[in-house]
């Protein structure tokens, strides 16, 4: 998966850098404009990633198709299936924390307890259900006990990659801006005083490619799964030794 990865980055060059400079023209403008609510935009651009890049992997072809190509079939139901995914993430990771008593910590630490929480439950909840949004992209009317179905084959290795992906981009760039900040460097700003802070363009970058390899792993690596479980013996049935292959 890794290896396809790179190769279907390569392949789609022009398209990663658009979705890069985007993500971080959002972060800028946030930044420059003092206002926040920019999470929702970018969680949306996410997910128009991690569509053309399923759809360009279901397609067959390893292309991403530009918009006026007609090949926008299914972003409906897969933009609305995410975000219940994501909904029942959340629910989960502050739900959790506060059943647990962690609503008397300070602000700080529960946050952090939330985020560490949704950190193992959204890359454990795409692993069991995460092709159910996949199916709509190829025109499959399987529902979500179907992705279940599918899910439950290879649950450990597809949730170590799909948390790989959605988690050490994280990791890495919150190690970049503390070494930055170390180093007595301002990071955490891409505008200081008005002006443009080089240094924290430069990580703001770094992060978001990373942030786009990350995506595009899990894309792939869903895509794939959802495919193989496809060509299964028994239709929606798949028996464990098919779905390995997707982790070769």
């Amino acid at each position: 998966m890794l290896g396809e990865t790179i190769s279907f980055i390569r392949r789609n060059l022009s398209f990663a850098c658009v979705f890069v400079a985007i993500g971080c023209a959002v972060v800028a403008f946030e930044d420059y404009s003092g206002r926040g609510g920019s999470s929702s935009t970018r969680y949306f651009i996410v997910l128009y990633f991690g569509y053309c890049v399923q759809s360009a992997i279901l397609n067959g072809d390893g292309k991403v198709l530009g918009l006026n190509s007609g090949g926008m079939g299914g972003i409906g139901g897969y933009i609305w299936k995410n975000l219940l995914i994501m909904l029942a993430v959340m629910g989960v990771g502050v739900g959790l924390p506060i059943a647990l008593g962690a609503a008397s910590f300070s602000r700080d630490v529960f946050l952090l307890l939330c985020l560490a929480v949704i950190a193992i439950v959204y890359p454990l909840l795409l692993a069991l259900v995460g092709t159910w949004p996949t199916a709509g992209i190829a025109g499959s009317k399987s529902g979500l006990a179907d992705a279940l179905s599918r899910g439950r084959y290879g649950l450990v290795p597809t949730f170590l990659r799909l948390f790989a992906g959605l988690v050490l981009p994280f990791v890495a760039a919150f190690i970049l801006i503390t070494a930055a900040a170390s180093m007595s460097y301002e990071a955490d700003s891409v505008f200081q005083g008005g002006k443009l802070n080089l240094i924290a363009l430069a990580l703001l970058v770094i992060s978001q490619s990373a942030s786009t390899f990350g995506i595009c792993y899990v894309s792939i690596v869903l895509a794939r799964k959802f495919q193989i479980s496809e060509r299964g013996p028994l239709g929606g049935a798949v028996s464990a030794a098919n779905v390995s292959e997707v982790f070769e």
